[in-house]
C-alpha cells in the first residue's frame, strides 16, 4: 500500500485543493507503480501551524511571511 504524507503550512488547504492534491498525488504514483495500486493509495494531507516548522535553523513563523 502507499502512503504519500504531506505537510503545509495551516492555511494552505481549501476544500477543492485538498481534493484536487489528492487526485494529482493519486496519479502520480500510479503513473510510477502502475494503476493496481490506486485503490490502495492513501494519500495524508497535515497542515502544520507556521511557528512548528524550522527553516534553516529559525522558527517558520518568523522566516515565511
Amino acid at each position: 500500500m502507499p502512503l504519500i504524507e504531506v505537510k503545509l503550512f495551516e492555511g494552505r488547504l481549501s476544500e477543492d485543493t485538498e481534493s484536487r492534491l489528492i487526485d494529482s498525488l493519486t496519479d502520480a504514483i500510479t503513473g510510477v507503480l502502475g494503476d493496481s495500486v490506486r485503490a490502495q493509495t492513501w494519500v495524508v494531507l497535515e497542515e502544520v501551524p507556521a511557528r512548528r516548522w524550522g527553516i534553516g535553523g529559525s522558527p517558520g513563523s518568523t522566516t515565511v511571511a
